[in-house]
């Protein structure tokens, strides 16, 4: 089916809020299941989920090459796009559900699904990825909680009691977390976070499985070595 190109559309939907003293996440599910890319089928299933919202003004542009939704505060909660590689297809998030904790989709150049699995915004994957032959079979499976047992609930929660700014920001300077497994397969927790009082980056390195502090680190800020530097 041909589909009609949109380039910007007001619709009628709302998005719930979300705050720093109400991080216990809500993780989206997801199966193996083969899935096609269809982008009107997409605007359809994503504009039922979110019928019965109240009302506000939202932003949705549509065409070849990008299918995005954001809320009334401008934050993205649906984007997918072509990469500008020759026989590059759609990849992107879904973010309708939780605000910080979205589903990924990555697809082949046929419409079929290539990748898919739960991802933070903070910038870590969640729990199960699914990967896919071209053809529509399933080829592997990654756990990427798997050495990860002090939980995802668990960090937010350091965050909180630390004041770890956990602001969902397209740009600047912002809170970054991730996982890491060592050659000896240990895992751990790594936090940056922006101190502006201080200048620099605080970087912290957790046990992902007791959820011990392992290093504190302070990282200036490099434009502000820079004026350091002219004061000498």
């Amino acid at each position: 089916m041909k589909f009609k190109i949109i380039l910007s559309l007001l619709i009628v939907i709302s998005h719930g809020c979300y705050s720093q003293k109400n991080l216990k996440m809500n993780i989206p599910q997801i199966s193996d299941s083969v899935e096609k890319f269809e982008l009107s089928n997409l605007s359809n299933v994503i504009m039922a989920k979110m019928i019965t919202a109240d009302p506000k003004n939202t932003r949705v542009a549509i065409n070849e090459n990008l299918y995005e939704i954001r809320d009334n505060s401008n934050e993205i909660l649906v984007s997918y796009s072509k990469g500008p590689e020759k026989n590059s297809f759609f990849s992107g998030y879904d973010y309708s559900q939780n605000p910080l904790i979205g589903i990924y989709k990555e697809f082949y150049p046929n419409n079929s699904i290539k990748v898919k699995g739960i991802y933070c915004w903070f910038g870590f994957k969640i729990g199960i990825w699914y990967n896919y032959s071209e053809d529509g079979k399933l080829i592997s499976i990654d756990d990427y909680d798997k050495g990860f047992d002090y939980s995802i609930d668990e960090i937010f929660q350091y965050c909180e009691t630390n004041n770890i700014p956990l602001e969902k920001k397209e740009s600047g300077l912002r809170t970054q977390i991730s996982k890491y497994k060592t050659q000896d397969q240990k895992c751990y927790w790594f936090i940056q976070y922006p101190d502006y009082r201080k200048h620099c980056f605080i970087n912290i390195q957790i046990d992902a499985l007791t959820g011990k502090v392992v290093s504190t680190k302070e990282i200036q800020f490099p434009e502000y070595k820079e004026d350091s530097n002219r004061n000498k």
